[in-house]
């Protein structure tokens, strides 16, 4: 068990708080080890779960701090991902006759892409994020994913393994060769493609980045004051001439009412026409306050046939013709959005946040928005609109992409005041890089507590070049003109001074149009990995088991 406990220690080290990604190549030997030792199995097993629960249960501690009840979340979902962790870990058992150079990333990424997926998926603390700072190693995002990522540095480990135990072994040369192989071509592809441009300039965004606590959003009557922020933040903005303001998840406190077109003209209420032709107003608002077109997150309310349904929305209010649009979150979060099984476990309700009905519905579609630019307003962009931690779903942004048609950049709106400042920020932005790579699409996000940041496509966290302050108590501004392939990086040693402050990121957009393999391709690397599995299992090798070590 102690090898276990020193993998777990490994791993926490390798994300945040710490961030020591370089231990992400070593982490997992210790308990590779035991897998591989004469130990009984039951000592595995313990060893295994000993590891993913010291692991997750302090890796995920932040989301205790969004509300009481959260405590048990915390807990189940910790003990969530470390059924995978062991069962992961207990398959290399059954390939025993294979090195695990081979066997173990086949079945480390087998099992990360199940629970990024499964059951609406939390794809957190994939290996591959431990790499984020590797600009080099995390360019092959383009081809497979982040799980390519996690692939090259799941076969590093099982190598480093098989050394321990297997220095007079004829195979070890060439598994050593096969290593070096995939980190050549790693390297070589990542310098490649950090040495191209990122694109044209594009629109100027203002991100807003309100420092406004969650208990204060939750109380009806602060609604408005919790509003009050991004319409002065929104209002200092337009010195800057911006096209687009962008406004964080849910920080607009009206909420916005839509009619189904598959209602029939006699079923609707009065009162549904009433306060619909009313918010065709809001377009004239927004023009005449500040002139430009704005993105608000907001909660939004669509009459149906079947009824009232509730969406987590961005809306975009176009300076062209004060037309509207919307995008309506998809993937929602469990507890925090909705009560998973509620009609089967009805006592689940006790662990949810809300004494009320708070449950929202998954949009439908991947509607691309569009926005007029320039002085003229003679050309447009299309974004992409990434809300809360769709930004940490790679299924989410390759769903813009299967129409034919393609967003310029993304847009990520969130709301991370539920966890008070702690390593959650640097998490979630460390896990938007790899979004970026994958659709070679920049991000800029508007976050509320922060961090709000613009990720280039090369998955670099552009450093403001310059920080102002404004007239507004503690309220800052800072600026990135247009980034071009030498800009410099925002050091993660440095991102935590952007949270919890109050401000608006300036910056203009890089479009780029290069193309990423993975946009077409999708998770083609775990599925592929699944069938190698089920393959061995059913024609097994017939070579005797690798040797375990002596103990």
């Amino acid at each position: 068990m102690g090898f276990g406990f020193l993998s777990s220690i490994l791993l926490y080290l390798s994300f945040f708080p710490a961030n020591l990604g370089f231990f992400g190549w070593i982490a997992l030997v210790p308990m590779l080890y035991v897998m591989r030792s004469n130990v009984q199995l039951r000592i595995k097993l313990l060893s295994a779960s000993v590891c993913g629960l010291c692991f997750f249960i302090p890796a995920l501690q932040w989301m205790r701090l969004a509300d009481p009840m959260m405590y048990f979340t915390w807990i189940g979902l910790a003990l969530y991902c470390n059924l995978f962790f062991v069962s992961a870990l207990f398959l290399t058992l059954k390939f025993n006759n294979l090195s695990l150079v081979f066997s173990f990333p086949l079945i480390w990424i087998a099992f990360e892409h199940f629970r990024s997926t499964f059951l609406g998926g939390f794809s957190w603390y994939l290996l591959a994020h431990s790499q984020h700072d590797y600009p080099y190693i995390i360019q092959i995002s383009d081809l497979f994913g982040a799980y390519g990522v996690s692939f090259l540095v799941a076969s590093v480990n099982g190598f480093l393994t098989e050394s321990l135990h297997c220095l007079k072994n004829k195979t070890l040369k060439a598994q050593a060769v096969y290593v070096l192989l995939l980190m050549l071509f790693t390297l070589t592809y990542g310098a490649l493609r950090t040495s191209q441009g990122i694109g044209e300039a594009g629109p100027v965004c203002a991100s807003l980045q309100g420092n406004v606590e969650q208990n204060i959003r939750n109380e009806q009557l602060s609604a408005q004051a919790a509003t009050n922020p991004y319409l002065l933040l929104s209002d200092s903005s337009i010195a800057s001439n911006p096209d687009l303001i962008i406004w964080p998840e849910t920080s607009y406190s009206r909420e916005w009412y839509s009619i189904s077109p598959e209602m029939k003209p006699e079923k609707i209420p009065p009162d549904w026409n009433r306060i619909t032709q009313i918010q065709k107003t809001l377009g004239e608002e927004v023009k005449k306050r500040w002139n430009t077109s704005v993105l608000l997150g907001l909660n939004s309310q669509e009459l149906t046939p079947s009824g009232v349904k509730r969406y987590n929305s961005a809306l975009l209010v176009s300076n062209d013709e004060n037309k509207t649009s919307r995008y309506d979150k998809i993937h929602r979060v469990p507890f925090g959005e909705f009560i998973p099984f509620k009609d089967v476990f009805p006592w689940l309700k006790n662990f949810a946040p809300y004494d009320f009905e708070y449950s929202i519905v998954s949009g439908a579609g991947y509607p691309i928005l569009e926005f007029p630019i320039g002085q003229d307003k003679q050309k447009s962009a299309k974004f992409g609109t990434l809300i809360c931690y769709e930004d940490t779903d790679p299924s989410i942004p390759l769903g813009f992409f299967n129409s034919g048609n393609s967003p310029n950049f993304f847009i990520n709106t969130s709301n991370d005041g539920w966890f008070k400042g702690s390593e959650e920020h640097e998490q979630h932005l460390a896990i938007s890089r790899f979004r970026a790579i994958e659709t070679r699409r920049a991000i800029i996000r508007s976050v509320n507590m922060g961090i709000s940041a613009l990720i280039d496509s090369n998955g670099k966290v552009l450093k403001p070049e310059s920080t102002e302050a404004t007239n507004q108590a503690n309220t800052f501004i800072w600026k990135i003109n247009y980034p071009g392939p030498k800009s410099k990086a925002l050091v993660v040693s440095d991102w935590h001074k952007f949270k919890t402050n109050q401000g608006m990121l300036i910056a203009a957009i890089p479009i780029d149009s290069r193309f990423s393999l993975y946009t077409k391709t999708g998770d083609l690397l775990p599925y592929a990995c699944w069938l190698t599995l089920f393959f061995i299992l059913i024609f097994p090798s017939k070579k005797p088991p690798v040797p375990a070590p002596d103990n």
